[in-house]
């Protein structure tokens, strides 16, 4: 009996040493998966499901939204892109590809081709640094411009 009570002890006592939160993860290891990120910035609100993946590649689908003179824009996209922490501990993404599938200005529904554009200059291949801060289920990044996007599990 005392022989069992030991060995199912020093099973437990190994699994705990070589479970999960034993070691602290790299912002690397934390960040892969799915996220739901948020951000409002300058008349610009984003609402997107992001996918982290080994290898520094993302994928997403996004709603942004957009208010500029008094016109308001919606649009939903596909993307892909890549992500990388730089050795200062900042956290660096490119969109690599965006492909918008709907788009309405001002309530009305309008091509996707013709927003498409817009979105190639604006987003794609602009890279963004940020700082990133880690907690249980969620994470905030803050851009060199002050903008903060939260994202949750």
């Amino acid at each position: 009996m005392k022989r069992i009570l030991l060995a199912t002890v020093a099973l437990a006592l190994g699994a705990c040493a070589s479970g999960p939160g034993t070691s602290a993860k790299t912002p690397a290891e934390l960040i892969l998966g799915k996220w739901n990120c948020k951000a409002t910035a300058e008349g610009i609100t984003t609402d997107a499901d992001v996918t982290y993946l080994t290898g520094g590649k993302a994928t997403m689908d996004a709603k942004v939204g957009v208010s500029q003179s008094g016109m308001a824009i919606n649009i939903l996209a596909k993307a892909d892109a890549s992500w990388n922490f730089l050795p200062d501990g900042k956290l660096e993404e490119t969109i690599t590809k965006m492909t918008v599938t709907k788009g309405t200005m001002g309530g009305n529904d309008v091509p996707p081709a013709m927003i498409q554009g817009m979105i190639e200059q604006a987003v794609v291949n602009q890279k963004t640094v940020s700082t990133a801060v880690f907690k249980d289920t969620s994470f905030t990044s803050t851009d060199e411009s002050g903008t903060v996007t939260s994202c949750t599990r």
